[in-house]
């Protein structure tokens, strides 16, 4: 079975929630100083660095997120390539397989056409043969008459 190994893949957020939590700690202990010391710390420049705190949270999530698509991409072209190279491959085998029963049935038929047409020509020359005894005993038989006709007449 081919499958994607990276089709399942999580983004790691426990570490960007940390890493917003400690931004917010630090925030507040920062606010907490400038009303300690009576300082005059703005309200607005506190809320903007938390949101740019968090804006490179989630920019680190995207980048993840980013990444594990990529990967889920490519490793579904390679299960793709992979199910297409099996796939051929399968049907070589096939064709192989086909072109050896091809290959033996005909080897099979010309052998049994071989050894018919054998038997044929041992069957033609057993002929002739039996033809060539028949002409010899024929003529022998002539050649014995006349041998005996002639005795007859002397």
């Amino acid at each position: 079975m081919i499958s994607n190994p990276f089709a399942n893949l999580s983004v790691a957020t426990q570490a960007a929630e940390m890493k917003i939590e400690q931004a917010d700690i630090s925030l507040a202990n920062t606010l907490d100083t400038v009303r300690a010391t009576g300082g005059s710390g703005s309200a607005t420049a506190l809320a903007q660095a938390a949101l740019k705190s968090k804006k490179g949270v989630a920019a680190s999530i995207e980048a993840q997120e980013k990444s594990n698509e990529d990967k889920r991409a490519q490793g579904e072209q390679d299960v793709q390539r992979r199910k297409m190279a099996e796939e051929q491959r399968m049907q070589q085998a096939d064709v192989a397989g086909k072109q050896f029963v091809f290959s033996t049935t005909e080897n099979r038929e010309v052998a049994a056409m071989d050894r018919v047409a054998s038997q044929l020509g041992m069957s033609a020359q057993a002929e002739a043969q039996a033809k060539a005894d028949q002409t010899g005993a024929v003529t022998g038989m002539f050649g014995s008459l006349a041998s005996i006709g002639g005795s007859l007449i002397k």
